[in-house]
């Protein structure tokens, strides 16, 4: 098949989207399968490797995260269209269609069979609100012009709400390679006996909860004295990390800036517990299987998406209350102090993510692109 991937994002940012994207079009071309990933310039105005750009991006802040919006010309739009139907594009994989524009103006001009992931989980104060509604009947407009509709997990069927309108939606978790993570927690003895080391690995914004960890710490810290934290990543939080750092144990905090996939990856394979604290806005928990693949044990906040991938089975001992620092700061006190356990929760979330890599999801979409070629359009 010839694929053409629709992603809102810039390829080169980091980001859960993107990297399912990128996973997914390498593991198709191995698979024997022709792709073609359309995304906006990033804002460098430089593009990325692998990916055909058009239109121009800039970033804006919703619902405690940040994105971008991008905006294509006519002449760019109708130049890429033809040279993608010169190219023999099949099937359209659409991403967070909702995101505007570019991804709705280049799809709109392709007429093809489509298959469309929504990613995004709202948060449940946002969900019955004006953003919520709107967003809903977005959302049922791409639901009808689909061929199939994918979700990585129940957590966005509450706003999308996909039977009303008679549409079944596959639940397919993301389709990202694990295979690095693994090989990175291959070295793992580079751990320094008699510590424990706690790490967090994301945006530094509300979303991702990096306020409740910073809230936590003085609480682990008193009651876990060779514990040591890791805060890995960026943001607007960036001020309270460095409060955190100049306040009690801020010692034993270390700040490392935006790190690359390959930095990121060695950094989580050296952590004995990752700290997930997200309170909402999860439609997955692609960072709990990335660092369960690498050998890291997730502690998590029990939002829709983490506990899709951790409640069920032992794993459901690794949530938290979202928001509640003294939980989260209680159970990682508490597998400080239980080394078998901990052990055993790490075999159990192994076995976990191997369950949930690529191969696997990429079969299944593969079978779902090969449905909707099969439906009239």
């Amino acid at each position: 098949m010839k694929i053409v991937q629709i992603c809102p994002y810039d390829m080169t940012r980091p980001g859960g989207v993107q990297s399912h994207v990128r996973d997914l079009s390498r593991w198709l071309r191995e698979e024997g399968h022709a792709v073609r990933v359309v995304t906006p310039y990033p804002p460098t105005g430089v593009a990325g490797g692998e990916a055909t750009c058009c239109g121009r991006a800039r970033m804006v802040s919703m619902f405690g995260t940040r994105f971008e919006v991008s905006l294509a010309g006519r002449r760019e739009l109708r130049d890429l269209a033809a040279d993608l139907h010169g190219w023999g594009a099949e099937v359209v994989h659409l991403h967070t269609p909702w995101t505007p524009l570019m991804a709705w103006q280049i799809w709109r001009r392709l007429h093809l069979p489509t298959v469309t992931t929504f990613h995004a989980t709202l948060p449940a104060a946002n969900a019955g609100g004006l953003s919520g509604r709107a967003l809903h009947a977005v959302a049922g407009y791409f639901m009808k012009r689909s061929q199939a509709v994918v979700v990585p997990s129940e957590a966005p069927l509450a706003h999308l709400r996909p039977q009303e309108r008679g549409i079944t939606a596959h639940v397919l978790p993301p389709a990202v390679n694990l295979a690095p993570w693994r090989e990175a927690g291959s070295g793992q003895g580079q751990r320094m006996p008699g510590r424990l080391e706690v790490g967090f690995l994301g945006r530094f914004e509300a979303r991702k909860g990096l306020h409740v960890l910073l809230k936590a710490w003085p609480l682990i810290a008193a009651q876990v004295p060779n514990a040591y934290l890791t805060i890995a990543g960026g943001g607007p939080l960036l001020p309270s990390v460095r409060e955190a750092m100049a306040g009690i144990h801020g010692d034993r905090i270390r700040l490392v800036d935006t790190p690359d996939d390959a930095t990121a990856r060695q950094l989580v394979a050296g952590w004995d517990i990752f700290v997930a604290p997200a309170p909402y806005g999860e439609s997955f928990g692609l960072v709990l299987v990335e660092a369960m693949a690498a050998g890291a044990l997730p502690v998590a906040a029990a939002n829709a998406g983490y506990t899709g991938v951790l409640g069920h089975e032992e794993g459901a001992s690794l949530l938290v209350p979202p928001e509640d620092a003294e939980a989260l700061a209680r159970r990682i006190a508490e597998l400080a102090a239980t080394p078998d356990q901990r052990a055993a929760l790490s075999r159990w979330s192994a076995a976990r993510a191997r369950d949930l890599d690529l191969p696997a999801t990429g079969r299944r979409l593969v079978e779902i692109y090969r449905e909707a070629l099969a439906l009239p359009g």
